[in-house]
């Protein structure tokens, strides 16, 4: 996902200092390396993922970054309380079958009125290059559940908005994301995509669903 499209949020954490930064399922590292870029000032970062291949594609993303990159679970943090200023989770809630354990673990390690941003993609009316980003999502959560790993569809609008209601956080703002991408993806995210489907199905070496992904 190129989240250098998303101006309207990287106008609003400009105004913010983000001090302590954790970004929590770091993935690739594409969303923490964007937050860097988009916050005032940050004085430390670090980003977690129970991943470890996810963690490596961080670790040459971040290079440039002094960040720290922690094998762990979401669920269960290895720090103290109240620990960061802000924590981010880009796409993070639709692979998290344990919400509230999610919400009660960022909290705790969150400083009391600290920032807390969720970034999440919807399922909702897409144009072409969005629906074909969300064919592919779709065939990556597929290959996860047969992987063992939860990984739902992504939510509506109006899921979202419920999941923060019945959570422990206040809500200080709430936008949907309307820049346009233009009218086709480009030939090196095409490739990008393309080598990521193929390594995930390669997971599924040795299982009877290797030949049917393939």
């Amino acid at each position: 996902m190129n989240y250098e499209n998303m101006h309207t949020l990287k106008s609003r954490l400009g105004n913010y200092d983000a001090g302590t930064l954790l970004d929590i399922a770091v993935g690739r590292g594409d969303f923490l390396k964007f937050a860097l870029d988009a916050f005032r000032t940050w004085k430390s970062a670090a980003g977690i993922d129970i991943d470890a291949d996810s963690l490596r594609l961080a670790s040459e993303s971040l290079n440039a970054h002094p960040v720290i990159l922690i094998h762990g679970s979401a669920l269960s943090l290895p720090f103290t309380d109240r620990y960061f200023n802000t924590i981010t989770l880009s796409n993070t809630l639709h692979h998290i079958e344990a919400l509230p354990a999610l919400f009660a673990e960022t909290a705790r390690v969150c400083r009391e009125k600290g920032l807390i941003v969720v970034n999440e993609m919807l399922n909702e009316t897409h144009s072409q290059v969005q629906e074909s980003y969300m064919l592919y999502h779709r065939f990556i959560a597929e290959v996860d559940n047969q992987l063992g790993r939860f990984h739902r569809e992504p939510f509506t609008f109006r899921e979202l908005q419920a999941i923060i209601r019945n959570s422990s956080l206040t809500q200080l703002d709430c936008f949907v994301h309307e820049e346009t991408t233009g009218d086709c993806l480009r030939h090196e995210e095409i490739q990008a995509m393309s080598e990521r489907l193929r390594k995930k199905v390669q997971q599924l070496r040795g299982t009877d669903f290797y030949y049917f992904y393939e």
